[in-house]
């Protein structure tokens, strides 16, 4: 992703901020894993050979990065990366002899070695250079690549890195001198032959001996000069400290080496490609300035050199490196292969401009301060989290190797489905990212052909995953590494809807927003539980796509510009955001203080979102958003215990109790709920939740039921279901436990803060009708215009009143003047239309409660809603009063009465999905499968019936209203539902 180079340099750091002094480790261990990453991801892309000496510098920067990994984080996985590779070509160099460059790779063989003491790392490094000391090359050094001899000594700068670190290296392993001596005498002569004494620098060759860039000067080149000082370093790493005879031949000329380039760094902290003509080559050249950084870094770590001298260079020059670092970790301006400066540009990189920056960042390290400096969130907090975490980084569920599990599993029903559809997925392929479909909403305002081929996408890699874990066989994984892949190339992760700048679509600058999140999550999950299944190339792809379109993101916005907006949003934005990006970092990070930064930033902010429900516990959003926002804040809730032991618990208090209860109490019978709000109709609360809830607070004690996650829900708010560990038990206080108690009630639930009822029949009883009543108010989250609102259901059937919310979202339906749509307005509800208008929108159109009574026998409620038709200027009053008796067969009556200061028109309304039918002058019939029920109309005057069609992405309804005749200062309208 291009950016523009003020953010490059404002977003430096990496997830943790600049402290005063300029190195902190936790920055720098974020920032090393980011670039080696990227570059192991991409290493199979390389033209090079595994063994050139183009990646063998990236494998040896990789091994200091994998030493910081390993001791710090407990991070063996770079280490294993290495061995895999030096095992699977049996620790052998390349294959011409004398070639300094064909041993490069041995100086990361031998340190291994040096590590695991294994023999076979060691072997073939010295079966070569023993052949090539034992037979002497007396080639020339005017270096021709027609003649191939010219190249058998150390002719060309470069080779000074690649092959004498490699013989001091043998040297001190075995205290054979003769690897030390040849090392020195070979080294010495191409000094003589390359080295300017004039100017304190090596030409690449003895071809540009004479030669003269545009302004006259002589031809040095960057990285060539940059070989030498790493090279030096790596050879004075190893030589002992008390060595009289050969170290301080190298000491010398590494101090006077880098005296001399710290004098070339431009204002920029960058080399260029030329060093005496950077005019010529005005962009800035990685490689280079990450040996020079190396050499200045290990200069000062060892005393070499004035600390007052080289830190300033070494300080603007590591913040420039930072700006060359694209977000997913690769590493750009790097000249390509080459033998003398050339023109470079952002895009260009190869692996060892990566290595360069690995051995300067080790370096780094040692002088780093512990300091951990934040903006937004507590540092000290962070370090109490970190030291609540595991070790190692944990998903939600169980991986493959848990074959006990996974068979227990495949014997489910669900498991065989999903697997034969797995097969038939695969054989389709992955559905295409289609551009047309994602810029479809821009265009047209409609939003499900983009979302729908999103979440294809997804849901491809995330059921191939499951099956895969199921089956055990293979079969899926190539087509699981291709899918993810794909997912990683791809630059939105987010819905259209969420994208409408195009900002994530252009790579330009990521947002992460509901699906961000949650398929985010859901992609960790599956990383998590294949493991091993998978390449470490495709864990790292993974880690750079996370990092560029989920975690810095989130860091830059708390740290550095200000916190998305979801972050301190009262609706279900706030829990699901914070579930899904909090989940994906215990899961995917293996750093502790970047996981325990994700937790702290969850336990700041999840309140907001809890903030949304009232303190009774109702949830305004309605039944299907309490499936989503509350399920996410109890996957949140599991992930932050199951991370830190219980240490952090969100769910200690009062209210949870309260919502906990929700998913049961909302119920009106036979798993009925009122679809108030944007609830689909039909919709219940999730047995998931309902029984989580229930083993949190110690309600259920049975063993765990496990469930199948649908394929065509979001995967990470449903992977708990599957992998269904205990609920972490809540420490009740006597504060819960009353709580626990005041909402049980079989007979009638209320919301007193939301002003929700509930009337259900006595168990038993000859009554089968139960209802639901509202009073609220209009300005809710997902907010219909729906003061005074009810659901009557018969049996097992919603017989009539509020018809719910779409099932898909225009694409307007969150803009400005989307109550246009009856579904949103009251109009599409089973609500008065007062002289024409209907309700108003906000929090002042309210209903207010002037009675309530609740008794075995009648709820009866009555309601003033003259707030919600303010707008209609001669109304004095409208009251609507709730009458349900449960006594016999069951009734529900609504009357509407009003008085108005001048004749108005009014009329009320039935919402229904039954047919209907009128039985008579006064009376109407609903039939829903096998329930019915009749209406008798009561009123103050004569009345006429319409009937409209509402259907706006829903199933259609029927609205019938029910209207005065003429226009009166007082009237009402009373249903009788029996």
């Amino acid at each position: 992703m291009k950016k523009v180079l003020m953010l490059l340099v404002l977003f430096a750091g990496c997830q943790m901020a600049w402290a005063e002094q300029t190195f902190n480790k936790a920055d720098l261990r974020q920032t090393m894993r980011r670039v080696a990453d990227w570059q192991i991801a991409h290493i199979g892309a390389s033209p090079h050979g595994e063994l050139n000496w183009v990646n063998a510098t990236f494998y040896l920067g990789l091994t200091r990065w994998a030493e910081i990994a390993e001791e710090e984080n407990g991070d063996e996985s770079y280490f294993k990366w290495l061995r895999r590779l030096g095992a699977r070509n049996y620790w052998q160099v390349e294959k011409r002899m004398y070639h300094a460059d064909d041993v490069c790779i041995a100086q990361t063989y031998l340190d291994l070695y040096r590590k695991y003491k294994q023999e076979s790392m060691l072997i073939p490094t010295v079966a070569r250079t023993e052949w090539v000391m034992e037979h002497p090359s007396s080639g020339s050094f005017n270096l021709s690549y027609s003649d191939a001899s010219t190249l058998e000594r150390w002719t060309w700068c470069d080779a000074l890195f690649m092959a004498p670190p490699v013989y001091a290296r043998l040297y001190v392993l075995t205290g054979d001198k003769k690897y030390i001596r040849f090392m020195d005498r070979e080294y010495k002569e191409t000094y003589k032959q390359l080295f300017d004494t004039e100017e304190h620098l090596f030409y690449r060759d003895r071809r540009y001996i004479g030669q003269k860039e545009a302004n006259g000067q002589k031809v040095f080149w960057s990285r060539g000069n940059g070989w030498v000082i790493g090279g030096l370093v790596e050879i004075l790493r190893v030589l002992p400290a008390d060595d009289k005879k050969y170290r301080p031949y190298y000491e010398a000329l590494f101090k006077e080496i880098c005296g001399r380039i710290r004098e070339l760094q431009q204002p920029d902290g960058f080399w260029r490609a030329s060093l005496l003509d950077p005019e010529s080559y005005p962009s800035p050249e990685t490689s280079g300035t990450g040996f020079f950084l190396y050499g200045f870094a290990y200069g000062i770590n060892q005393g070499l050199l004035p600390k007052e001298e080289f830190m300033p260079a070494l300080e603007k020059g590591w913040k420039a490196m930072l700006t060359a670092i694209e977000e997913d970790g690769k590493l750009g301006f790097v000249q390509p292969v080459g033998a003398d400066p050339k023109k470079v540009s952002r895009e260009m990189t190869e692996s060892y401009g990566p290595g360069a920056f690995l051995l300067a960042g080790s370096e780094l390290y040692q002088m780093a301060s512990n300091d951990l400096v934040l903006n937004n969130l507590s540092a000290d907090r962070v370090r109490e989290i970190a030291a609540m975490l595991p070790d190692k980084p944990q998903g939600i569920g169980v991986t493959y190797k848990d074959r006990k599990y996974w068979e227990a599993v495949a014997a489910m029903p669900e498991a065989q489905a999903l697997v034969k559809e797995a097969r038939e997925s695969m054989e389709k392929g992955m559905p295409p990212f289609v551009d047309s479909l994602y810029l479809h909403l821009n265009k047209t305002g409609v939003r499900l052909p983009g979302e729908n081929m999103m979440n294809a996408r997804y849901q491809y890699v995330f059921r191939l995953s499951l099956a895969e874990c199921i089956e055990n066989k293979g079969r899926f994984v190539p087509a699981i590494r291709k899918g993810i892949a794909e997912l990683c190339a791809q630059k939105p992760w987010s819905i259209p809807a969420h994208d409408r700048n195009l900002n994530n679509y252009y790579g330009r600058d990521y947002y992460v927003d509901l699906v961000v999140a949650t398929s985010g999550n859901s992609l960790a999950q599956c990383l998590y539980i294949l493991g091993d299944k998978l390449p470490a190339e495709t864990h790292a792809l993974a880690q750079c796509a996370f990092r560029e379109k989920v975690f810095r993101p989130i860091f830059r916005c708390l740290e550095e510009t200000k916190p998305f907006y979801w972050f301190t949003v009262r609706n279900n934005w706030n829990s699901v955001c914070l579930a899904g990006v909090t989940g994906a970092a215990l899961t995917l990070l293996t750093d502790k203080e970047e996981r325990a930064y994700f937790v702290a930033m969850a336990e700041k902010y999840h309140h907001y979102g809890m903030e949304g429900y009232p303190d009774d516990g109702y949830c305004s959003e309605g039944v299907g958003y309490y499936n989503y926002g509350f399920a996410a804040y109890v996957t949140l809730r599991e992930e932050v215990c199951r991370a830190t032991n219980g240490q952090i618990d969100f769910f200690c208090l009062p209210k949870f109790v309260r919502l906990a209860q929700y998913g049961k109490n909302i119920q009106i019978q036979n798993n009925i709920c009122p679809a108030y709000s944007d609830c689909r109709i039909g919709l219940a609360p999730a047995d998931f939740i309902t029984d989580y809830c229930a083993r949190a607070l110690g309600q259920e004690t049975s063993p765990a039921r496990y469930r199948f996650p649908s394929m065509t829900d979001n995967l990470s708010l449903h992977l708990i279901y599957l992998f269904p560990n205990p609920a972490w038990p809540v420490n009740m206080t006597s504060e819960m436990k009353k709580a626990l108690q005041e909402t049980a009630a079989p007979l009638h639930s209320r919301w007193p803060l939301a002003n929700i009822f509930i009337s259900r029949p006595a168990p038993d009883s000859e009554c089968r009708m139960g209802v639901s009543f509202k009073a609220g108010h209009n300005g809710e989250s997902h907010n219909h215009n729906d003061v005074g609102s009810y659901t009557v259901a018969v049996g097992e059937e919603t017989l009539a009143g509020d018809m719910g919310g779409p099932f898909s979202y225009p694409g307007d339906y969150f803009d400005n003047g989307s109550y246009k749509y009856p579904i949103k307005n009251s109009f599409g509800h089973p609500l008065p239309v007062v002289d024409g208008n209907l309700q108003q929108t906000g929090k002042s159109a309210q209903g207010k409660i002037l009675h309530t009574a609740m008794s075995q026998t009648v709820d009866s409620c009555l309601l003033d809603l003259t707030a919600a038709y303010a707008q209609t200027t001669s109304l004095r009053q409208l009251t609507r009063q709730f009458v349900y008796d449960r006594t016999g067969k069951g009734s529900f009556s609504i009357e509407d009465r009003y008085s108005a200061e001048a004749p108005i028109a009014f009329e009320t309304a039935i919402t229904t999905r039954a047919s209907w039918k009128t039985v008579g002058k006064d009376m109407l019939e609903l039939t829903s499968g096998k329930e019915t029920v009749r209406i008798r109309i009561e009123a103050s005057a004569p009345v006429s019936f319409t009937s409209e069609t509402i259907e706006v992405n829903c199933p259609p309804y029927t609205r019938i209203g029910i209207v005065m005749k003429d226009k009166a200062r007082n009237g009402y309208i009373r249903m009788v539902m029996m």
